[in-house]
């Protein structure tokens, strides 16, 4: 649920963007994420729901709020480099998953406890949002004239590499989740110790975080949508290889080029939207419309690894699920690059023509 309203509350903020209402969409967003961090901390043993309700859904929808925006303002300062610059943020995402839990972990199994441990994490968060919101500035003035939701709809309908990439990527979010779900308790059933099953994730998030330094200067050579296919293919190879960790050194390579090659995808999302999308003012709303889409992904696809994971732990049914609906997504982006090319010989033989 978490994911699911961190992506899916896009089509609003990312809307919101458009029409000039940045800067309260963040500041909402933020001290609504540092009100239920605090409110976490209030959190019973055995009450399931009190977690539930502010790290599942109130802390999805606040983080949901700035999500986009934070993404989507890149967009006003960068137009040659935008895929580094948008890269580089979403490395940012990477950065803090290597440091927080590590940090969390110390402080909720120290002196500190679980309360205070999650009250100093909410704390040194909310330092960190007030940072970011005296950086972030708008450049572009919003349009006088928003084009409705429905009218971006009605283009985007009729946009057949859009269509594809919207259904790709909710397709690989289905098994993108899998590894950060399963790993540790992979790792765990595996034999290779409590320490290093938890510092797989570390080193998953490790990998992700250069996957999304480079993937922006990878774009710049090899193009956006072929940085996708790339990034979706491997990332779906390496799912499938799941089936045989059995050791430190199999989990940490599949922890290192999983993290590496999805880091790509995940710096990518942004950037291919903005690619695909012709006209500046609707950008904003494209990507909230193609994050929402994609959130049912992250919203059925790990419940669903679970069911075919059974009790039983039968690995082999959860990894062909999760690496073949990625796959999916991974041909879906082909056939997005095929449409592109299809479109790009034919506007070069309409001006052709024009200039004959």
């Amino acid at each position: 649920m978490n994911a699911f309203f961190i992506l899916s509350v896009g089509i609003m903020s990312g809307r919101m963007v458009d029409r000039g209402a940045f800067y309260p969409v963040m500041k909402i967003g933020c001290l609504l994420q540092c009100f239920f961090l605090f409110m976490l901390s209030l959190a019973k043993p055995d009450e399931y729901y009190q977690i539930f309700l502010s790290q599942g859904i109130g802390f999805g929808i606040a983080a949901g709020l700035t999500n986009v925006p934070s993404i989507a303002v890149i967009s006003h300062h960068f137009q040659q480099r935008r895929a580094v610059a948008m890269g580089t943020v979403a490395a940012g995402g990477s950065l803090g998953a290597i440091l927080h839990p590590v940090m969390l972990n110390n402080l909720i199994n120290g002196r500190l406890g679980f309360a205070n441990g999650v009250r100093v994490s909410a704390g040194m968060n909310g330092c960190l949002l007030f940072i970011a919101n005296l950086l972030m500035r708008t450049r572009l003035p919003p349009k006088p004239k928003t084009i409705s939701y429905m009218r971006v709809l009605q283009d985007s309908s009729r946009d057949g590499a859009f269509i594809c990439a919207c259904v790709g990527m909710a397709a690989y979010e289905v098994g993108f989740f899998f590894e950060t779900f399963y790993l540790q308790l992979d790792s765990t059933l595996h034999g290779l110790g409590q320490g290093f099953s938890f510092y797989s994730l570390t080193i998953l998030h490790s990998g992700s975080f250069i996957g999304r330094l480079t993937g922006g200067v990878i774009s710049a050579y090899v193009g956006i949508p072929n940085t996708v296919i790339s990034s979706s293919l491997i990332s779906s190879a390496v799912l499938f290889a799941m089936v045989r960790l059995h050791s430190v050194a199999s989990a940490t390579l599949i922890a290192i080029s999983y993290g590496f090659f999805s880091g790509w995808l995940v710096a990518m999302m942004g950037p291919l939207i903005s690619y695909l999308t012709p006209e500046t003012s609707h950008i904003g709303a494209r990507i909230g419309m193609t994050f929402a889409i994609s959130s049912i992904g992250s919203l059925v696809g790990p419940p669903i690894c679970g069911a075919f994971l059974t009790s039983h732990y039968i690995w082999w049914k959860a990894v062909i699920f999760a690496g073949s609906v990625a796959s999916g997504g991974c041909i879906l982006f082909i056939i997005m690059q095929v449409i592109l090319k299809i479109r790009r010989k034919t506007s070069i033989v309409c001006s052709k023509e024009a200039g004959v």
